[in-house]
């Protein structure tokens, strides 16, 4: 085998259910490879979301490309040899085979993203909920690009070059996210007015940036809108203050924990909101439990403590949701 068709000879051979064990573990090394290179540096602001102090850069990169690898009941890798059989252009070079890996790798770990943020921030799901609203309802569309998710004005735009990243959708003044149903549109004419990157908006990166902003007057569609006062600091702090009463009601009050277990576990409840308020929970929520009682081992946690820890979270979460609807 020729060192310069080595990724293609690779992907060839899952087309035709005849890759080696060996050729598939040097295809999941150099996509985990680019993986933990994406982390690192798309979403080099959201530490606290992908790191745990065990869960490490390559173990969240194996976990967003798993999806990459799976196999049919035939043994067939269908995802990888879908896409490469469906690849327009066809994949004839290294070069390009190398390209479609990254693209392959960098669409897994996007999705992977979003849903590690849907499912630890409630604000993030919120506001993606409306934006996805705003997007279907003015008419605009979605499409993965070079990996991304962008938010474009029609599906036949072709033209990738000079895409806005992150670090563009951050660096814009604050005036173009204070109305839901005005911000898609007033960032693509603002894009095509007055800079060189294509009309595209990075949707996560809005997210984000959305999320930054108060909540004050927001609107989350042209139908609803945040009460004049209210804002992200208000609505967690009532969540947290309902929560840390069922904590007390439920197992202070009739002795099922003693008062230092509560105090323990308040603070961890209090440190799981304001990362939430940050940008979302590490992925070990036993992490928050076992910083506050250093003397414990993870199988007394598990034994003892994990249902009432696991129901607390859950509570928490679903009290932020209800704040939000109450707010709008």
């Amino acid at each position: 085998m020729k060192k310069q068709t080595f990724l293609l000879n690779i992907l060839h051979s899952i087309k035709n259910k005849e890759v080696s064990r060996s050729e598939i573990n040097n295809l999941i090394e150099r996509a985990q490879n680019y993986a933990c290179t994406y982390l690192k540096y798309r979403y080099k602001n959201l530490h606290k979301v992908f790191l745990a102090e065990d869960v490490t850069l390559d173990e969240l990169a194996i976990e967003a490309i798993a999806p990459l690898f799976e196999r049919d009941g035939n043994g067939m890798f269908v995802k990888l040899k879908s896409a490469f059989e469906n690849w327009k252009p066809p994949i004839e070079t290294e070069e390009k085979a190398q390209f479609f890996l990254n693209r392959m790798v960098a669409k897994s770990v996007e999705k992977y993203v979003s849903e590690l943020l849907r499912d630890s921030d409630p604000f993030f799901s919120k506001i993606l909920d409306s934006v996805n609203y705003q997007i279907e309802k003015q008419g605009y569309k979605k499409k993965q690009i070079l990996g991304t998710i962008y938010i474009i004005e029609n599906e036949d735009q072709k033209r990738i070059s000079c895409l806005p990243d992150n670090q563009f959708i951050n660096d814009l003044p604050s005036d173009f996210f204070q109305e839901m149903n005005s911000i898609i549109p007033k960032l693509l004419n603002h894009i095509k007015a007055d800079t060189d990157y294509e009309a595209a908006i990075p949707l996560n990166a809005l997210i984000l940036r959305i999320k930054k902003m108060s909540a004050s007057n927001f609107s989350f569609s042209d139908r609803v809108e945040f009460a004049s006062g209210v804002n992200l600091d208000s609505m967690l702090n009532e969540a947290l203050r309902n929560t840390v009463e069922k904590l007390r009601g439920s197992y202070s009050d009739n002795g099922k924990l003693s008062s230092a277990e509560i105090c323990g576990i308040e603070k961890a409840i209090r440190n799981i909101a304001v990362d939430i308020k940050d940008g979302g929970i590490n992925p070990g929520l036993h992490k928050y439990f076992l910083e506050q009682f250093p003397l414990l081992t993870f199988n007394d946690y598990e034994n003892k403590y994990q249902n009432i820890f696991e129901y607390l979270f859950k509570f928490l979460k679903k009290e932020i949701v209800d704040q939000i609807k109450e707010g709008i």
